[in-house]
C-alpha cells in the first residue's frame, strides 16, 4: 500500500509515469476519434493528425496529475519562448492553420470531395469572409504561377497593383521588415507559409499580452497570465483574429520598458533592432480605424513606464542615444523607401470614398457591454459575430475602481501614475464612443479616421490593463470597499451590465433566458470577485474564473485545418494551372460566380479581371461606364467585391448597389473583346445564351465551364 501510495504521489517515477500517460493519450485519442469525433461532429473522415493533436492535448492535461502544477508552470513560463518556436515548427511541419478557407469545398465542386477539404477542429466560419475569400486569396496569389511575390502583381483586379500596401501580401522586398508574420511564404510556399502567418500571430498576442502584464503587475505571474488569456481569446481578437496593431503597439511598449531597464549594451541593440520591427509593422497595418484609437491607450502606459523608469534610476546615456538615432534612421529610410514604391497608391487610397474620404464625429456606440455575450458567438448563430465582438473587459468596472482605489488610498501617490493617464484616455475614448466629438475637434485629435464601434475595442483593452493592475496592488491591507457594500453593489452592477448588453443587441431573441441565465452566473461570479479582491481567496477564484470564460469565449472560434489543397486540389484547378503554365498573362473573368469563387480564380494565380477591387481601378471603369463613369464614381470609388454578369443588354452597373461593398456589373459581351478577356469561367453554356459570338469551350465539370472567347479578326 505504501509503495502505490508512493508511486501516485506527484513527482515520484515521474519517467514511468510520463510514459504510461504518453500511452494513455494515444488510446484515448484513438477513442476521442472514432467513439465520438467521427461519430458525431464529422462522420466522413478519420483523421491521423487530428488524433496526434488529441494525443498531445491529453497528454499535456495528464502532465497536472504527475507535477506539482507551481513546478509544471514555472518551466512553462521559462521556457515560453523556446516552447512558442516549437509549436512554430510542428504546425509547419503538418501545415496546420485556423483559416477558414475549407468554406471553399462547399462552393466550388462540392461533388469532389477529400479529408482534406474538412476542418480537423472546429467550424470554418462563413462570415469571416474577409478573410477565407479575400485576404487569405490575395496572399496565396503571390506564391502562385510566374513572377511570384512581385510588389506589383498583374493577378489581382487583373492590372498592375500595389500588393504590399493596402493588400498584405508578401512581396520580395527589403520592406517586409515590416511584415515579418508573413516572410514565410517566401521560403516555404503556401502551405507552410500560411501555417506560420496564422499560428505566428497567435504566438506573438499571447507572449506581448503577457510579457505586458509583467510590466504592469510587477511581475506577477498568475495575474499576468490572466491578462494574457483575457486579450488574447477575448471576442474582438479572435473574431477579427489576433489584430496586428495590438500585437505591434505591445511589442513596442515591452522593447521600450526593457531598453530602460537594463544595463547591457548587446541588449539595447537587441530591443532597437526589435523596434525597427515593431514600429514599420504598426506603420504598415495602414487601417487608421484602430491605429489611432489603439495609439491613445498605448501612449497612457507609455506616460507611465517613462515616469517609472526615469524614477528607478533611468538616464540616457550616449549608446542609447545612438541606438535610438539608428532606430529612427532606418525606420525613416524604409518609410522613404515605401513611399517611393507606393505613394500613387496611397494617393488613390486617400481619394477613395472609404478610407480615404471617412469623416466619422463618434458617438452612438452599442457593443460596450457586448462581452456578455460574446462568449455565445462561438456555439450558437449571430448575424454578425465580428461587429458585436468586443474585448472580456468588464467595462466600465476597472475605470470606476480605479478612482475608488485612489479616493480610498490617497496617500499611494505612485499608483496615480498609472490611473492618472489611464483614466484620461479611457474618458477620452468614453465620450468619443458614446456622443461623440464636433468636427473639428474629432480632425484635430484625428479620431474622424475611426468609428465608434472600432474606438470600443481599444478603450476594453485598457479597461483589461487598469483592471490586472488593480489586481495587482489591491491587498488585503488596502483600503477597499466596505464588505457590506461589496455584497450589493455587484448586483446592482450586473443587472445594469446585463440590461446594457441585452438592450443593444442587434438580434434581441438570441439572448434567451438560459443565455441570460449563464452569462449572469459567470459574470456576476466575477464581478462579486472583483469587488471583494481585497481577500486573497476570493481574489485567486475570481482570477481562474476570468481565464476560464476567456477560453469559453474564444478559443474555439476559428478552425484548425490542414493544407491548402482546397485551393488547389479541386478538379478544375488542374485545368487552371494547365493553362496558367501556357498563358500566364492571360485575363480571366468569373461570369455569374460570385465573390468567392472570383478570388478562388485570384488564389490559384489567375489575372482575374473582377477579383475584389481592394482599391479602385479607375481605368478598367472609365473604359466600361464611358461618359457614365464620373457620375457613378460614388458607387466603384471604394473597396468592391465585384460581380459581372455578360448579358446581351447594355453594359450599366446595378444601383443601387447590392450592399455597400459588394458591387453587380452587367456586362455586354461585346465589351469582351474591349478589355481582351482571354478566359472566362461560367457557371452556365455561354453559347446556349444566343450571343453573336462563339467561345471555344475548354472545360465543363459539376456545373462550371472554361470558355476561350473568339473574336472576329479585323484586319492583319
Amino acid at each position: 500500500m505504501e509503495k502505490i501510495k508512493s508511486f501516485f504521489k506527484k513527482e515520484n517515477y515521474t519517467k514511468t509515469k510520463v510514459g504510461l500517460i504518453a500511452v494513455l493519450s494515444v488510446i484515448v485519442a484513438i477513442i476521442f476519434e472514432y467513439g465520438f469525433y467521427i461519430r458525431y461532429i464529422d462522420t466522413s473522415y478519420d483523421s491521423k493528425t487530428r488524433m496526434l493533436i488529441m494525443a498531445m492535448f491529453f497528454g499535456f492535461v495528464g502532465l497536472h496529475f504527475i507535477f506539482k502544477l507551481n513546478d509544471l508552470y514555472e518551466f512553462i513560463y521559462r521556457q515560453r519562448y523556446k516552447l512558442s518556436v516549437a509549436f512554430l515548427i510542428f504546425v509547419m511541419l503538418f501545415k496546420l492553420s485556423g483559416s477558414s478557407i475549407i468554406n471553399f469545398n462547399g462552393q466550388v465542386q462540392p461533388n469532389s470531395d477529400d479529408n482534406r477539404f474538412h476542418p480537423l477542429l472546429g467550424v470554418a466560419r462563413i462570415i469571416r469572409s474577409d478573410e477565407w475569400c479575400s485576404s487569405t486569396m490575395y496572399m496565396l496569389s503571390q506564391g502562385v504561377g510566374q513572377h511570384k511575390f512581385d510588389y506589383f502583381s498583374n493577378k489581382l483586379r487583373g492590372t498592375t497593383t500595389d500588393m504590399f500596401t493596402l493588400i498584405n501580401s508578401p512581396v520580395k522586398d527589403i520592406l517586409m521588415v515590416g511584415k515579418p508574420f508573413q516572410i514565410m511564404f517566401l521560403l516555404f510556399g503556401n502551405d507552410r507559409g500560411l501555417s506560420f502567418y496564422w499560428y505566428i500571430r497567435l504566438v506573438a498576442m499571447l507572449l506581448s499580452s503577457f510579457e505586458i502584464g509583467m510590466i504592469l503587475t510587477n511581475k506577477n505571474k498568475k495575474i499576468s497570465l490572466c491578462g494574457m488569456l483575457l486579450i488574447t481569446f477575448s471576442g474582438a481578437v479572435q473574431w477579427w483574429y489576433c489584430m496586428d496593431v495590438l500585437i505591434w503597439g505591445q511589442v513596442i511598449l515591452v522593447l521600450l520598458n526593457k531598453f530602460m531597464t537594463t544595463d547591457s549594451k548587446k541588449i539595447k541593440i537587441l530591443c532597437g533592432l526589435g523596434e525597427i520591427v515593431a514600429i514599420t509593422s504598426y506603420i504598415f497595418v495602414l487601417y487608421p480605424a484602430w491605429q489611432v484609437s489603439f495609439a491613445y491607450i498605448f501612449l497612457a502606459i507609455f506616460i507611465w513606464m517613462m515616469i517609472k523608469n526615469f524614477k528607478n534610476g533611468y538616464r540616457i546615456k550616449k549608446h542609447d542615444i545612438a541606438i535610438i538615432g539608428a532606430v529612427g534612421v532606418c525606420v525613416i529610410g524604409l518609410m522613404i523607401r515605401w513611399f517611393m514604391l507606393s505613394g500613387d497608391t496611397i494617393s488613390a487610397i486617400m481619394h477613395t470614398d472609404y478610407p480615404g474620404e471617412r469623416r466619422e464625429v463618434g458617438g452612438g456606440v452599442t457593443i460596450s457591454y457586448s462581452y456578455l455575450y460574446n462568449l455565445f458567438f462561438t456555439y450558437k448563430e449571430f448575424v454578425n459575430p465580428c461587429e458585436y465582438a468586443t474585448m472580456l473587459s468588464l467595462y466600465p468596472l476597472p475605470l470606476l475602481l480605479s478612482f475608488v482605489y485612489m479616493i480610498r488610498n490617497r496617500k499611494e501617490k505612485e499608483h496615480w501614475k498609472f490611473f492618472i493617464p489611464s483614466i484620461v484616455i479611457s474618458v477620452f475614448l468614453i465620450v468619443w464612443c458614446n456622443w461623440g466629438f464636433p468636427d473639428i475637434l474629432a480632425k484635430g485629435m484625428l479620431m474622424s479616421m475611426t468609428t465608434a464601434a472600432r474606438a470600443a475595442i481599444p478603450l476594453g483593452t485598457l479597461q483589461i490593463y487598469m483592471l490586472i493592475y488593480l489586481m495587482a496592488v489591491i491587498a488585503k491591507e488596502s483600503k477597499w470597499i466596505n464588505k457590506k457594500i461589496a455584497y450589493v453593489l455587484p448586483v446592482l452592477a450586473i443587472t445594469y451590465m446585463l440590461y446594457q448588453a441585452v438592450k443593444y443587441c442587434i438580434q434581441p431573441d438570441y439572448l434567451g433566458w438560459k443565455e441570460i441565465l449563464i452569462s449572469a452566473i459567470l459574470f456576476g461570479s466575477v464581478v462579486f470577485g472583483v469587488f471583494n479582491m481585497n481577500q486573497e481567496k476570493i481574489k485567486n477564484i475570481t482570477i481562474y474564473l476570468l481565464m476560464f470564460i476567456a477560453l469559453l469565449t474564444g478559443c474555439a472560434v476559428n478552425p484548425v485545418i490542414r493544407t491548402t489543397d482546397v485551393i488547389y486540389k479541386k478538379p478544375i484547378c488542374s485545368q487552371f494551372a494547365k493553362i496558367r503554365e501556357q498563358d500566364a498573362d492571360a485575363l480571366w473573368l468569373g461570369d455569374d460566380t460570385g465573390l468567392a469563387f472570383n478570388n478562388y480564380m485570384l488564389g490559384n494565380g489567375l489575372r482575374t479581371i473582377n477579383s475584389t477591387n481592394v482599391y479602385p481601378n479607375l481605368a478598367f471603369f472609365e473604359l466600361l461606364l464611358g461618359d457614365k463613369a464620373e457620375e457613378q464614381r460614388p458607387y466603384y470609388n471604394r473597396y468592391e467585391h465585384m460581380n459581372i454578369n455578360l448579358t446581351n443588354e447594355e453594359t450599366h452597373l446595378e444601383i443601387p448597389l447590392p450592399s455597400p461593398d459588394n458591387m453587380l456589373i452587367w456586362m455586354n459581351y461585346h465589351d469582351l473583346e474591349k478589355f481582351g478577356i482571354d478566359y472566362i469561367v461560367a457557371r452556365s453554356d455561354l453559347n446556349e445564351r444566343g450571343y453573336e459570338m462563339e467561345f471555344e469551350e475548354l472545360y465543363r465539370e459539376d456545373g462550371l465551364y472554361i470558355f476561350k472567347p473568339i473574336y472576329e479578326k479585323t484586319g492583319e
